[in-house]
């Protein structure tokens, strides 16, 4: 006992005099956070933004899965406590289940990111990276309530600048992993 009371005040010590660095804890983003309990998801439709970190818990006793309807990500079985996080780096509506209760759904929801004024023009960002490994993107856009019409089709580019006049919608969907997500959100950007 006094052995270890002695180690740690000559540890404090060392650190206190700078002689010894202690790791830096990473910092991690806080994003939204989804329970699997009581045989669903809660909630079990989640809107988030681009780039944003989702954490699934499982505090039940009983096994879940989260896993992407498209092949995104699949956290395999947890229980007692565990947790998942995915990261979405791109737009879109994003289905999921737990393989183990196929009644168990939810949807991940993550609208265009734009930046810019109407005066400006914006730039219009559908990914965190460009596509890899045979990921791509849709994106299209309507004028007020118009029909849908392709701005980019089955491209492997994140972003570009957008400067039509008048009010736009944009959404945008992403193709990989085994599948295709549903379209993102719509947002508007507004041009003078």
């Amino acid at each position: 006992m006094t052995i270890r009371i002695a180690a740690r005040a000559v540890v404090g010590l060392l650190i206190a005099s700078g002689l010894v660095a202690l790791p830096a804890t990473p910092a991690v983003a806080a994003g939204p956070t989804v329970s699997v309990a009581d045989m669903r998801f809660t909630p079990a439709t989640l809107k988030t933004g681009l780039g944003s970190t989702v954490t699934w818990t499982f505090p039940d006793p009983m096994a879940h899965t989260t896993t992407s309807d498209q092949g995104f990500w699949d956290s395999g079985t947890k229980s007692g406590g565990e947790t998942f996080a995915h990261t979405f780096g791109s737009a879109g509506t994003f289905g999921y289940r737990c393989t183990l209760h196929p009644s168990m759904t939810g949807k991940v929801r993550v609208p265009v990111r734009r930046t810019g004024s109407a005066t400006s023009g914006w730039t219009l960002r559908w990914a965190t990276a460009a596509g890899a490994g045979g990921t791509t993107y849709d994106v299209q856009v309507r004028q007020g309530s118009g029909p849908w019409r392709a701005l980019r089709t089955d491209t492997t580019t994140p972003s570009t600048a957008f400067k039509r006049q008048g009010s736009w919608s944009v959404r945008a969907r992403t193709s990989g992993g085994s599948g295709t997500s549903g379209w993102s959100p719509p947002v508007v950007v507004k041009t003078l």
